[in-house]
């Protein structure tokens, strides 16, 4: 008999990877133009097959020279520094096996990886739900994940968020093992490697040294473990940062966009000495930055960011959300979920805290609301057969949800916009950027 279900387990499973496998094959044929930041790494990628380096062609020196964020004459361009390395040169090798060289075909190499990852996540979720929670749970967490609009999307667009979500599912994975030695460096390993693809996941290694200090039982031996955590991630970033040192004169240039970012958002307009901007670190800039950041942007963008998984989550947020105080405050159910429950908030306050929370950003955060809400209705609804009907209705309106946003959008694809709600800028930003690059298809 257990066997029995085991195979019906598994049968299952395949199933629904097949099922999500097959939609995200349908959104990789309608994402047929690369959105901004997509259109970057895929140029980028291209210029690595054509010249081996990942800069932009030199400016002629006849023209009149801008001022710049670099201290350091360079061929680098800001697209190769505005992301990390990892995914670009993924796309550039993936392109290379079958002899493309355009920006088009890493474009392509791009979308057809971003498949490849979002399937992934489907078989991840799965694994990581199952010994969390319980069976049921897991294969309704890989079918939720399956069906999942943004999850299919964006596993079809070319951008790096859904391998940002894989990666962060693999962290949470490693984090739920015993705290040792081996643990500490695969976290480190793990942390280092998703902060290359997506700087904003700079998040890991704070998380993995609160999870060590959370869960600490001998001083001596959590020192050592987050000491070993900060060392592998160091080492993972370091070819990195030795990289932007020798070419632009700081090894954290990458992060000198971000910075112009926040303070042109917080009212703060730089000076420019020698063709370079210069943002003075002031004890009165940073509180007007942390101003903003508490009184404006964290307020607005939690709302903001409410509002969407209200929507991309339907019916399971509201689970989510009651279920997430007592996950919170009570130390058996705490503990068993801490490293979620860690992540969650980390990447929760990272995206609030930034002047804009981008839709794009709901990707690797969105398969960490389907495992809280899980769990919630798990304690929430006891009854096995209450249970599995109040799941398959969630189910349902995840489909529906996904048909209602399928046909809200000419392309079928949202970048910059949750396509049925309206983005934080007040707008449709998605049809917007769609009319301004004459994308929109013939009426």
């Amino acid at each position: 008999m257990q066997m029995r279900i085991q195979r019906r387990e598994v049968w299952l499973l395949t199933a629904i990877v097949l099922l999500g496998l097959t939609l995200r094959i349908f959104a990789l044929s309608w994402n047929t133009f690369p959105h901004a930041d997509v259109d970057g790494d895929a140029m980028v990628g291209a210029i690595f097959l054509e010249t081996g380096g990942l800069w932009i062609e030199p400016p002629d020196p006849a023209t009149e020279r801008h001022p710049s964020l670099f201290a350091r004459d360079s061929r680098e361009g800001t697209p190769s520094l505005q992301h990390g390395p990892v995914w670009l040169l993924l796309g550039a090798a993936a392109t290379k096996l079958w002899s493309g060289s355009t920006l088009m075909d890493v474009f392509l190499s791009l979308r057809m990886l971003s498949v490849l990852c979002g399937t992934a996540m489907i078989g991840m979720v799965w694994i990581l739900v199952r010994p969390l929670v319980s069976r049921k749970a897991a294969l309704f967490a890989a079918l939720w994940v399956s069906i999942s609009y943004l999850l299919i999307d964006f596993s079809g667009n070319g951008a790096f968020y859904v391998l940002q979500g894989a990666l962060y599912l693999l962290w949470i994975w490693i984090a739920l093992q015993k705290p040792t030695r081996k643990r500490a460096a695969a976290l480190g390993a793990v942390s280092g490697l998703t902060y290359l693809v997506n700087y904003q996941s700079i998040i890991l290694l704070p998380a993995a040294l609160l999870l060590e200090l959370l869960q600490c039982r001998q001083q001596r031996g959590c020192l050592l473990r987050m000491v070993v955590v900060t060392a592998v991630t160091t080492l993972c970033v370091a070819p990195w940062l030795i990289r932007n040192a020798i070419l632009v004169g700081d090894p954290f240039a990458h992060h000198l966009v971000n910075s112009n970012y926040i303070f042109s958002k917080s009212g703060i307009h730089a000076t420019v000495v020698d063709y370079v901007y210069q943002f003075p670190g002031t004890w009165e800039r940073t509180a007007a930055i942390l101003s903003m950041m508490l009184t404006s942007w964290l307020p607005n963008n939690a709302f903001y960011i409410a509002r969407k998984l209200f929507i991309l989550a339907p019916l399971a947020f509201i689970f989510f959300s009651y279920g997430l105080i007592d996950q919170t405050l009570l130390h058996e159910r705490r503990n068993r979920l801490l490293p979620v429950l860690i992540l969650f908030a980390a990447h929760f306050l990272v995206s609030a805290g930034w002047p804009i929370t981008k839709f794009r950003y709901f990707v690797p955060l969105l398969p960490l609301v389907f495992i809280l809400s899980l769990e919630a209705i798990e304690h929430l609804v006891p009854r096995f057969r209450t249970q599995t009907l109040l799941l398959s209705l969630i189910s349902v309106s995840f489909v529906l949800t996904a048909a209602l946003t399928f046909f809200s959008v000419p392309t079928h694809t949202y970048y910059y916009d949750g396509a049925i709600t309206t983005d934080p800028f007040s707008g449709r930003g998605e049809w917007n950027y769609l009319k301004d690059n004459n994308l929109l298809p013939s009426p």
